[in-house]
């Protein structure tokens, strides 16, 4: 049975990121008001608290706004609109303050001369603007970058129904996922455990492998135990019990998250009835060797390819040994470049294996 939730409760880390936020500017203001040579004091609580407002919504709207329209199709026009949104901010911010600067700040005008005072206080307001503003652009940058790699791996595991994990060797391998038997958080990254007695590991929280897999045939009894439905023997509403494997010597039992016990459970329950009904179970399958687990190729990064590629160019006839001498990259990385260089029909193998050599494809 869920439990109500009242909408602060379910959106109190978007309320927590905004005071923060907003608590941020105010820190941000007021360190600025207390130094008269980077911006003046406004004159009153009420005019600081607008322009760190102001700051506030030139961040958000970069963010929600700018950023998404922006960014991608027109890049030049974007930053050209972020430079001009900071000086229209700086702008209004010096208006604010400004029936108070000409009070207080009237020796240093008469010295400076008024544009080249209000001129430079423009520009420190300005430049401190635009240094907000790469933030949210940062943050975007992160997340366009998360989104292509999580949609990426979304792709892969869709079409071959494999997850890419890493062994104790550092090896990147593609194990089935019809192989998990469960998965563990790890602080950084997940301990995926396999029916066959064996265990890697994934970059990453638990939260990907949750969105990579989905609900109907995984399920997440606790923040840090994800579990398939189809090695679930039963569960008692506290605690859940896998399928007794050849190598273990009694089944495996997790307990349920405390808080969420009672939907976890009628979860697990109509997860159960659904896999039931769909496949009629299956049998626990026989050990069988990690070996057959395929490992994913790694392909070299650009700089050592072109490294070979120009060593090759500006030694044609060149042989394995002769590469890893003048370019210094290790026997086992330059083979690597030198197969995918042939894949991609860069460089051929001329002559025979023991005086044959390497040539650029013309």
């Amino acid at each position: 049975m869920n439990k109500y939730r009242s909408p602060i409760m379910k959106h109190r880390r978007t309320l927590i990121v905004v005071l923060l936020n907003i608590l941020f500017c105010a820190i941000v203001l007021y360190f600025f008001a207390n130094y008269s040579q980077l911006r003046p004091y406004a004159g009153s609580a009420i005019k600081e608290v607008l322009a760190g407002l102001l700051l506030l919504t030139s961040i958000y709207a970069n963010y929600f706004l700018l950023y998404p329209l922006l960014r991608k199709k027109h890049p030049v026009v974007y930053w050209v609109v972020v430079v001009f949104v900071s000086i229209v901010a700086g702008l209004i911010e010096m208006a604010i303050a400004w029936p108070f600067m000409k009070y207080c700040c009237a020796a240093a005008m008469e010295q400076w001369g008024l544009f080249r005072f209000f001129l430079h206080h423009l520009m420190i307001v300005t430049a401190r603007d635009l240094a907000f503003n790469f933030f949210p652009y940062m943050f975007r940058e992160r997340q366009e970058l998360r989104k292509a790699l999580d949609a990426e791996v979304q792709v892969v595991y869709r079409d071959t129904q494999m997850v890419d994990v890493i062994d104790h060797e550092s090896n990147l391998l593609m194990i089935p996922k019809d192989d998990i038997y469960y998965c563990v958080q790890d602080g950084n990254f997940t301990r995926i455990y396999t029916v066959y007695d064996s265990w890697f590991t994934r970059l990453g929280s638990m939260k990907h492998l949750v969105q990579l897999f989905g609900e109907e045939e995984f399920v997440r009894i606790s923040p840090a135990v994800l579990i398939p439905y189809q090695y679930i023997w039963s569960c008692n509403g506290s605690e859940v019990f896998l399928k007794k494997m050849p190598w273990t010597k009694q089944p495996l039992s997790f307990t349920l998250d405390s808080k969420n016990s009672d939907s976890i459970a009628d979860q697990v329950a109509e997860g159960l009835q659904r896999y039931k009904a769909q496949t009629g179970g299956e049998q626990v399958p026989k050990r069988r060797p990690q070996s057959n687990y395929k490992r994913k190729p790694v392909v070299p990064p650009q700089q050592k390819l072109d490294m070979v590629h120009s060593c090759i160019q500006a030694n044609p006839g060149c042989n394995t040994t002769d590469i890893v001498a003048q370019t210094e990259i290790s026997l086992s990385t330059v083979e690597r470049c030198l197969s995918e260089l042939r894949k991609r029909k860069l460089v051929k193998y001329v002559g025979s294996k023991r005086h044959g050599g390497y040539h650029v494809n013309s």
